[in-house]
């Protein structure tokens, strides 16, 4: 069943007034379910806004899901909280929405390895602490990157880069993992991989040279295989971690809800 249209002149088509979260589904579990559920609550409750109770959100992704079988088949769950009316202060000018989708090509080709762009400094988030529907600035350096052969661009504040159009970073650092600085969505997955661990910083151009990888609800983690057309190293342990971590995610019933 299709949801209903969206006016014209809604805020969320007008002003990309909305949220969302886009979780990885397995078979019929939702992989960091219940944090990405917090993030989309505590981002509406930071701004005052009307939200969806939990109960709500869940019974939408159940439908959603109506018909897919348990298995190991991947698929993309959307979440969204969308201004359809005109008075955002009123719960009734807000629709929940949640849909299954294919992960995009990009993304699954993404896994593995990355070769990302720098963005241009006229590509910039709008309002990046938040996961809003506002969303031309990544789209945009997304495009540029891949129309210069590349999968992810790279956002950076001043000399740091702080994320991608779509993925969280973290630099190496033999180890010492630095990541998740200022000025970036806080992300679910990478938060799921540092559990607590690593330096909350923007990270130098040096740094994912010498080993680096994105993290992100459906590209799992993937090594940086080079910036700006230069090679990044691949250090062997990081190699492993980021194949572990992506084996949690698909098997580990302690990061998964069955729905």
């Amino acid at each position: 069943m299709s949801p209903d249209p969206i006016p014209y002149d809604a805020p969320v088509v007008e002003r990309g007034f909305g949220f969302f979260e886009t979780l990885l589904v397995v078979g019929r579990r939702a992989v960091l379910w219940e944090a990405h559920l917090r993030r989309l609550l505590a981002t509406l409750e930071a701004l005052e806004l009307p939200a969806p109770s939990g109960d709500a959100v869940e019974s939408a992704a159940r439908s959603a899901l109506a018909g897919i079988a348990e298995g190991d088949e991947e698929r993309s769950l959307r979440l969204s909280w969308i201004a359809i009316g005109h008075d955002v202060e009123e719960p009734a000018s807000w629709r929940l929405d949640a849909s299954v989708r294919p992960i995009p090509p990009n993304t699954l080709a993404r896994r593995a390895g990355s070769r990302a762009l720098t963005a241009p400094e006229r590509f910039r988030r709008d309002s990046s602490g938040f996961k809003s529907t506002s969303y031309f600035g990544a789209v945009a350096a997304l495009r540029h990157a891949r129309k210069a052969g590349c999968d992810e661009a790279l956002f950076r504040d001043g000399d740091v880069y702080v994320e991608g159009s779509s993925t969280a970073l973290v630099a190496w650092n033999g180890g010492r993992l630095a990541g998740l600085g200022p000025g970036g969505l806080p992300s679910v997955t990478a938060e799921a991989f540092l559990e607590g661990a690593g330096e909350r910083r923007g990270v130098g151009r040096e740094e994912l040279l010498a080993g680096s990888f994105l993290l992100g609800s459906l590209t799992t983690a993937a090594p940086v295989l080079s910036l700006d057309g230069e090679e990044c190293a691949r250090p062997p342990a990081m190699l492993r971690a980021i194949e572990a971590f992506r084996q949690r995610l698909r098997t580990d019933a302690a990061l998964q809800k069955s729905l």
